[in-house]
């Protein structure tokens, strides 16, 4: 989308200038990766943007339907896209990327907005999520953080709501943590103290503490409702 705007639409800069601020890892280009940065972003019940990632969505899905019955002999071979950490660990080696992500840091997990992109709340997120099909692979993930408070005095009003309009649309896997961002910030400066503390990464559960320092900082960004 990035892309599509700077460089096709509103001709803010040139493929050449984009491309020079990327190897640069902005550096000396600040005000190009401010531009970016403020382009429609993935998880704000955008239609344009949103659009955009469920047709590369759908691309990614039936491409890997496509091969079915010439790989290894199944019959049936379909798209899981649940990256378990493998978002940060393919980040540390990726440029940085037209939508302002800096070098090295994690990617999207999963089908998700990137971590702090989804500005608009809960609502607008799960609309989003909900524009990508749900027939057409073998499994998502949809990460979601809850504050402890949202999900104990709201879970009527809120949460048990939210969960119903997601499935009943067509929602298929909500992998849900409800942990305070205070928690994980004194976590991560006396670990010895939170070695109970469990986390939802990306397909699995895990002690919070025993991931790798970048995991935790991708767990820590995500937007807390």
């Amino acid at each position: 989308m990035a892309i599509k705007k700077c460089i096709f639409e509103d001709k803010t800069m040139t493929a050449e200038k984009m491309l020079a601020a990327l190897k640069a890892d902005f550096k000396g280009y600040e005000d190009m990766r401010a531009i970016m940065l403020n382009v429609d972003k993935f998880g704000n019940d955008l239609e344009e943007v949103d659009r955009m990632m469920a047709s590369v969505h759908e691309m990614v899905s039936y491409t890997m339907l496509g091969i079915s019955g010439t790989y290894f002999g199944l019959d049936c071979f379909g798209m899981v896209n649940i990256n378990n950490r493998d978002n940060t660990t393919y980040g540390r080696n990726t440029g940085a990327t037209p939508d302002g992500r800096r070098a090295a840091e994690s990617l999207t997990n999963a089908n998700n907005p990137t971590a702090g992109m989804d500005k608009n709340g809960v609502t607008a997120f799960i609309n989003s999520l909900l524009k990508a099909r749900g027939d057409i692979h073998f499994g998502v993930v949809q990460n979601i953080k809850f504050s402890k408070e949202t999900f104990n005095d709201m879970r009527q009003s809120v949460i048990l709501p939210l969960m119903e309009s997601y499935f009943s649309r067509g929602g298929t896997q909500m992998m849900i943590n409800v942990v305070g961002k205070e928690d994980l910030i004194k976590a991560r400066k006396e670990p010895e103290k939170y070695s109970n503390l469990i986390v939802r990464v990306g397909g699995f559960s895990a002690r919070y503490v025993e991931l790798a320092d970048d995991v935790q900082m991708d767990i820590l960004n995500r937007t807390l409702n």
